[in-house]
């Protein structure tokens, strides 16, 4: 789900109007990203507190050895742990590891369904000898995903009629710009796609009040968030996968912290995906993953002051990308552009996101320092992080590893060091 699709993040359709009551007891974070806009290469991000480039799992590549995953630290902590995961989520890429009970069905499963289990699961684990111990339950609905197809009556909730082969339109190879859609056939992809979100939201808040009723709730820390999100030929693409422009990085983040304290805040700094793994973490009071690239976001609402200045760091399969709170660079290396024709077949883009939010006017050629210096940051945050990944395949400390001066100074100047 890309956040600017959801109503609770300002856009005109009524899309999430459960979640909008959510939001008022927890807190919204305006401005949060996914590091790769793909599914495994985003989860194992938010598993790990690690950037793609280092737990080196970006989209389905089996690997021998991954880091310790945060399921493993609560599992360890005396959490009972539960998962239920759209297929995708296989237990050879290491997320089944930690988890007590990992439900991983053979083929797509609505959202009523998956919570329906998860439901089952938290009540028989309330009943039984397990009853006094913490949990950590992890759901992974899939609604949202191409295809569009959400069931009635939500597949009519922003469209009064469509074309029964729009999906087979619309997901034609994403990794090009040959799309011949019509005027009217994006606005039905965009409706159906609206629809699920919809559809994802109601069902969501069935599963809150389930909560309220086994009495779990309230004591919970509860986290909304997406991997990734989706295009509609805003760039000349549709799907996720082969861009780092906004609808795909930028994703929701709603968290309601134990008692609904603090709530109704919506911090304007940039966070990531890895901060959620330090932050629950930190709410059970279990111990650190060894290493950990992202920050817990408890600190940044306990005051609520605002977050302090830092970027985000993206890196796809076709680009790489480092974002401020006002600007974006976006890195094309050349020899990728055989394979994918992008909307701006440039080595550098350059937005100003306050005043160009769409990321319609390349700057690159007008402001050669501005991406001289985020293009220099980039290359040390990819050198930190391939530092940083030999380390823990070495098996040494895995704290991050020591910096150069220079690559301190350049990271110190967009919010990664102190």
């Amino acid at each position: 789900m890309r956040a600017d699709h959801l109503s609770v993040y300002g856009y005109g359709r009524p899309t999430t109007p459960n979640l909008e009551r959510f939001a008022a007891e927890g807190v919204v974070f305006d401005r949060c990203f996914t590091p790769i806009p793909w599914t495994v290469g985003a989860h194992m991000s938010l598993f790990t507190a690690l950037y793609p480039t280092v737990h080196t799992i970006a989209h389905l590549e089996p690997q021998a050895e991954v880091p310790r995953t945060l399921p493993q630290a609560l599992q360890e902590a005396g959490y009972r742990t539960g998962a239920f995961v759209h297929p995708i989520l296989d237990a050879q890429y290491g997320f089944a590891r930690g988890f007590d009970h990992y439900f991983r069905p053979a083929s797509d499963r609505r959202a009523e369904s998956m919570t329906g289990r998860a439901l089952r699961w938290l009540e028989e684990g309330e009943r039984g000898e397990n009853a006094a111990r913490p949990f950590f339950l992890f759901l992974h609905l899939y609604d949202a995903h191409h295809a569009y197809a959400p069931p009635p009556p939500f597949d009519t909730a922003f469209v009064a009629a469509y074309d029964a082969d729009i999906n087979q339109v619309v997901g034609a190879h994403p990794y090009n710009q040959d799309k011949r859609l019509t005027a009217e056939q994006l606005a039905q992809a965009v409706a159906l796609y609206d629809g699920e979100i919809r559809y994802l939201d109601h069902v969501l808040g069935d599963f809150f009040q389930r909560l309220r009723d086994l009495g779990v709730f309230e004591g919970a820390l509860v986290v909304v968030l997406a991997d990734h999100g989706e295009g509609f030929l805003e760039h000349g693409l549709v799907n996720h996968g082969n861009s780092v422009y906004e609808e795909l990085i930028r994703v929701p983040l709603l968290v309601r912290f134990p008692g609904g304290r603090p709530r109704g805040q919506r911090p304007g700094g940039v966070v990531e995906l890895t901060d959620v793994a330090p932050t629950v973490l930190e709410a059970a009071r279990a111990r650190a993953l060894p290493a950990m690239q992202g920050r817990s976001l408890r600190a940044l609402v306990a005051g609520g002051e605002a977050a302090p200045e830092r970027s985000a760091y993206a890196s796809g399969a076709f680009a790489s990308s480092l974002r401020s709170r006002d600007w974006k660079l976006i890195e094309n290396p050349p020899s990728r552009f055989r394979t994918i024709r992008r909307a701006l077949p440039a080595e550098y883009e350059l937005y100003d996101l306050r005043h160009d939010p769409g990321e319609r006017h390349n700057l690159a050629a007008a402001r050669p320092q501005t991406v001289e210096a985020m293009a220099r940051a980039l290359r040390g945050l990819d050198e930190q992080n391939r530092r940083l990944r030999q380390g823990l395949r070495a098996g040494r400390d895995a704290s991050p590893l020591p910096l150069t001066d220079e690559q301190r100074e350049r990271l110190r100047a967009l919010g990664y060091v102190e």
